[in-house]
């Protein structure tokens, strides 16, 4: 979606375009990977935003129409691009479209430039998260509700109706991204699937418990988990430490981050951080390959022998 994952870096990685988005996705199913995640941005965050970039809502749904197994998420619909009852309504489409595959994830949004760019308005973290909860209780009451009448401190609907209801029930599992302490309240009130930001081994298993001690307070039950990262499949974990050394071109912060962080190593290496994951609880791990198909082709011949 923004020639890769690493910001001001060459990734070689190609142009993003729908043709190229499309053999991506395409060639993902191909090989057995389950989800596809398309994240939602109107600026390019990644290398400027000058550069190129895909609008999410369209990506996705274009995608739906030409795959037929991979669930379908972003990563993650920003709260304050769409009005609430409108998404809701979008929502409901979609899951038709894809036949009962659309999973809906929201979060706060981050990108303050991208919000002056297109003259949205831009509100401080914590309004943003207050947004997003009303925005969930509507489109949660208009999924589920013949008749929504909602008056928060936001927004307002009165008499609204939204027919056909989506295919899944109840609904579309509801998903949050973010990690800040009103995002976890969020995530424990009203979410079933938790989007954390890529992270330390060590650190996604804090997130976990702390997640797993605040459902239980709520008498809550589980909910589902996933986390994003950068993948490089090598021979040799020392052939990958080199070549994660050459792309961050001397930044040693971003070689450590990346070291620390993502899927370096050997397959071996990198299936042992994914079976870890899993034992923590973690029900999807979100690649960012870059180039896309390359690395697609060799999670293909590397990886996915080893699962």
């Amino acid at each position: 979606m923004y020639n890769g994952w690493i910001r001001g870096i060459d990734e070689g990685e190609n142009d993003p375009t729908f043709k190229y988005a499309a053999e991506t996705a395409i060639r993902a199913e191909e090989i057995g990977i389950h989800s596809i995640w398309v994240p939602d941005h109107l600026l390019n965050p990644m290398k400027g935003e000058r550069e190129k970039s895909l609008e999410a809502w369209t990506t996705l749904t274009a995608l739906a129409v030409i795959t037929k197994k991979v669930e379908l998420f972003h990563t993650t619909l920003c709260q304050g691009f769409r009005y609430p009852a409108v998404l809701a309504k979008m929502c409901a489409t979609l899951d038709d479209v894809s036949n009962g595959r659309f999973r809906f994830a929201l979060g706060a949004g981050w990108f303050a430039r991208e919000f002056q760019s297109y003259g949205a308005p831009w509100h401080d973290h914590d309004s943003r998260i207050d947004r997003a909860r009303e925005q969930i209780e509507i489109i949660k009451s208009l999924w589920t509700q013949p008749v929504t009448n909602y008056k928060g401190e936001f927004f307002e609907i009165v008499n609204g109706v939204l027919e056909p209801k989506p295919l899944q029930k109840p609904h579309p599992p509801i998903w949050w991204g973010g990690q800040s302490e009103k995002s976890r309240q969020l995530v424990a009130d009203l979410a079933d699937g938790w989007l954390m930001g890529s992270c330390t081994l060590q650190e996604a298993q804090q997130r976990i418990h702390d997640m797993a001690a605040r459902l239980k307070e709520k008498g809550r039950g589980g909910i589902q988990y996933a986390i994003p990262g950068r993948i490089y499949i090598e021979k040799t974990d020392e052939e990958a430490r080199r070549h994660v050394e050459r792309l961050t071109g001397g930044n040693a912060n971003l070689f450590t981050d990346i070291m620390a962080r993502d899927f370096v190593g050997s397959p071996r290496t990198i299936t042992d951080r994914m079976q870890r994951l899993s034992e923590m609880g973690f029900d999807y791990i979100i690649f960012q390959p870059s180039p896309a198909l390359k690395t697609l082709d060799e999670i293909e011949e590397n990886l996915i022998p080893m699962l």
